[in-house]
């Protein structure tokens, strides 16, 4: 006879779980919400950008007209910066480069991924590190991604 109470619990499953997730927004399953910004459209899960951002957990949860839309348009967000705010909300991971960098950090700061920004943060130091102050980003790009993080944190 079994005694006792043990928790179990899986490595994978959150992983998985979020992974389902995100090819469901790709084939745009069950999703609850499309995104527009600037000419483009991104399905989304409500709940899942929600988890993420507390700037969606006031849009979706509080009485405002967007928490009943199925089309929210975003202002002050880019396409581009938009798509890799999304990726990053469904995998966790993001590929940073010069040519992309302000669209995403103008989305994270928008759309308060403070994780996001963490990662832009360190990523444009690394990159100023690396390149000796020789660098395509403007120094502002920094100080900008270390104010954000401070004053939500």
């Amino acid at each position: 006879m079994l005694t006792g109470q043990r928790l179990c619990q899986s490595k994978s499953h959150q992983d998985l779980v979020l992974s389902a997730l995100n090819q469901q927004r790709k084939d745009g399953l069950l999703c609850d919400v499309t995104l527009v910004a600037g000419e483009q459209k991104f399905h989304a899960h409500k709940a899942v950008l929600a988890a993420c951002s507390d700037y969606f957990r006031a849009m979706f949860s509080l009485c405002m007209v967007e928490s009943e839309a199925d089309e929210v348009t975003l202002q002050g967000v880019t396409s581009v910066g938009l798509k890799h705010a999304l990726d990053f909300a469904y995998t966790g991971q993001i590929l940073l480069e010069p040519a992309v960098i302000q669209d995403v950090l103008s989305a994270g700061s928008h759309l308060q991924l403070l994780e996001l920004l963490s990662l832009c943060s360190h990523y444009l130091i690394q990159v100023h590190t690396l390149t000796h102050s020789h660098t395509h980003m403007p120094k502002s790009s920094c100080v900008q991604a270390g104010d954000i993080i401070k004053e939500k944190v």
